[in-house]
């Protein structure tokens, strides 16, 4: 008798444990939905798990930047008339594969369809003006913002030279301070109504002369012209040696003096410091108030 009550009882736990097993497995598949139902549509993802993506509408784009509007509607202008004196053919063929690639990379999609002008344009926004643009547009003194990127400086260029007499004014110009000191440096002497272009070919004519004849005054002046060009970044001048830009011809003097006193050029370059010393001393005026 004591034995079927045991195996009752046994059979009994046996029951529970199994219905236990059940409801535990039906309640995990309940709160587990569908493998499908675990994809979120992006627009409705959190913002950490969404494309880090900027919609360009090119017209309100062109409303933040005033000039750039007006280099789009004239283009749309020429584009109307074929007048391709400013825009090339091209300007107004459709955006290129590596440009919509550049764009999508830089995070920018566009609303409507591009020209690969249009899309030249948003992607020059992002390069600084050319030393070249930089030149010309100080030559004729255009008033124009200090960071200024490529897309912009081609238009205002557009602009200029639109006027005939700009152009022939830019082919006239006369040579730079720098390239007066270049052709002293190598004993050219320069006609009295030469053009920049004239002085260049002249300089360049005499330079591939002494480089045939390994004349050191070559790599002389490449020191010289890396020097100018270190110091002429007013902000460098100003954090890093607390003086004002010095002009050209104070730098080549300077350069002159220490080379008097036993410093090559070429240890000048690599001793920039002393050469700001030299110019403080010879122009006390240079040094920036603390």
């Amino acid at each position: 008798m004591m034995g079927i009550i045991i195996l009752i009882v046994v059979a009994v736990f046996i029951a529970a444990a199994i219905y236990l097993i059940r409801r535990s497995a039906n309640k995990k598949r309940t709160a587990e939905p569908p493998a499908s139902a675990t994809a979120v549509p992006e627009d409705f993802a959190p913002p950490e798990q969404k494309t880090n993506r900027t919609t360009i509408c090119i017209d309100q784009y062109a409303d933040d930047h005033q000039w750039l509007k007006e280099r789009w509607e004239m283009a749309e202008e020429h584009r109307k008339t074929e007048d391709r004196s400013i825009f090339p053919e091209w300007y107004y063929d459709p955006m290129t594969s590596s440009q919509k690639k550049w764009l999508e990379k830089e995070g920018i999609q566009v609303d409507q369809p591009l020209t690969k002008g249009h899309a030249s344009d948003l992607i020059d926004l992002h390069h600084p003006a050319s030393a070249q643009q930089l030149e010309i547009l100080n030559f004729f003194n255009i008033p124009l913002p200090k960071d200024l990127n490529h897309t912009r400086a081609m238009h205002e260029l557009s602009l200029l030279f639109r006027d005939p007499e700009k152009q022939k004014a830019w082919n006239q110009r006369p040579p730079s301070q720098l390239q007066k000191e270049r052709a002293r440096f190598f004993g050219v002497k320069l006609p009295k109504e030469a053009t920049e272009s004239q002085a260049e070919l002249l300089i360049s004519d005499k330079v591939s002369v002494l480089e045939e004849k390994d004349d050191p005054r070559v790599d002389e002046w490449d020191s010289i012209e890396n020097i100018i060009h270190r110091l002429s970044d007013e902000q460098d001048l100003k954090e890093v040696f607390s003086i004002k830009k010095p002009g050209i011809a104070l730098i080549i003097t300077a350069l002159e003096k220490l080379q008097e006193e036993g410093q090559s050029y070429v240890h000048s370059e690599d001793n920039i410091e002393s050469v700001v010393q030299k110019l403080v001393e010879l122009k006390p005026d240079l040094r920036l108030n603390s």
